[in-house]
C-alpha cells in the first residue's frame, strides 16, 4: 500500500510533454499552490484516469502528491471541469491564451503559493472561451497580471516631475522605469517609449480598480487597444529580459 499523501486542487494545464513511452510530464497552475509540475504515469495509454484531460488550457481537479527534494509531483488522477474547447478551435483565442500561458510560465516558480493569479487565469480563459474580444481580454489580463507579480506600472502621474495627468499634455510609457513621463520630461529618441492617450490611461487605471467580475464591462477603442498592447508588450519584454515568443502570432491573426 502506498504511503503517499494525496491532495486535491483545481488546476489549469499550462504545459505537457512526453516522458518515456507512456508517461506525461505536466505543468499546472493550481488554486492556492501556484505552479506545479508532475508526472502522470501511463497517461498516454490511459482510457479512464487521464484520457482527453491533460490538454493544454484544460481546467481540472487533480489528485496529486506534494513534491519534495526537487522531485516531480505524482498525479494520481484528474477530473475535467472545463475543456475550454474554443481556445483550441479559434485561432485568435488560441494565440491570446498562448501569450497568457507563456507569461505565467515565465513569471512564476514552483509552489510559490497563490491567491490572486489563479482566479485571474480562470477568468481570462473562461471569458476567452465565451468569445470575449481577445485583444481587450489580453489587455485586462496583463495589466492585472503585472500588478499581481509585483510590477504594477505607474500610470497616474509623471515619474520624472510627479505631476498628475493633465488634460493638455501627452504621456509616454518608459519600459525601463515602469511608468509614464509627460511630454515635458520625455526623453527623445528612445525606442521603448510608447505614447499613451489619456483615454487609454484612464481605462488601464480603471482595470486595476474594478472587481474581477466587472472587468469585462470595460471597453477599449481600437486606437486604445493598439496603444495598450504596445506598452504591455514592451513592458513584458523588459521585465522578462527576453521576447515573448507567442506574441508575434497575435499580429498574424
Amino acid at each position: 500500500m502506498s504511503n503517499k499523501q494525496h491532495s486535491e486542487t483545481a488546476a489549469i494545464v499550462l504545459n505537457s510533454r512526453d516522458h518515456g513511452e507512456s508517461d506525461l510530464i505536466v505543468t499546472f497552475f493550481c488554486q492556492g499552490l501556484g505552479k506545479l509540475t508532475g508526472i502522470a504515469k501511463g497517461a498516454k495509454r490511459s482510457k479512464k484516469r487521464f484520457v482527453n484531460k491533460l490538454e493544454i488550457f484544460s481546467s481540472l481537479r487533480i489528485r496529486h502528491t506534494i513534491p519534495q527534494n526537487n522531485r516531480l509531483a505524482f498525479i494520481a488522477e484528474a477530473d475535467l471541469l472545463n475543456g475550454y474547447l474554443t481556445l483550441r478551435e479559434n485561432i485568435s483565442c488560441y494565440t491570446t491564451a498562448s501569450v497568457i500561458r507563456e507569461v505565467i510560465l515565465l513569471a512564476t516558480k514552483e509552489l510559490e503559493g497563490d491567491t490572486e493569479l489563479y482566479p485571474l487565469l480562470e477568468y481570462a480563459y473562461s471569458k476567452l472561451n465565451n468569445e470575449q474580444p481577445p485583444s481587450q481580454l489580453l489587455i485586462l489580463f496583463l495589466i492585472r497580471f503585472y500588478t499581481i507579480i509585483g510590477y504594477s506600472p505607474q500610470l497616474t502621474s509623471c515619474l520624472q516631475c510627479g505631476e498628475e495627468i493633465q488634460a493638455k499634455k501627452k504621456y509616454y510609457f518608459h519600459s525601463e522605469t515602469g511608468g509614464i513621463h509627460c511630454n515635458t520630461c520625455q526623453t527623445r529618441g528612445r525606442a521603448t517609449n510608447t505614447e499613451l492617450s489619456q483615454g487609454t490611461l484612464k481605462s488601464l487605471t480603471a482595470a486595476l480598480s474594478q472587481p474581477l467580475k466587472r472587468l469585462h464591462r470595460l471597453q477599449f477603442s481600437i486606437s486604445s487597444q493598439r496603444e495598450a498592447l504596445s506598452f504591455l508588450h514592451s513592458y513584458g519584454r523588459q521585465l522578462f529580459q527576453r521576447e515573448i515568443i507567442s506574441w508575434p502570432f497575435l499580429d498574424k491573426v
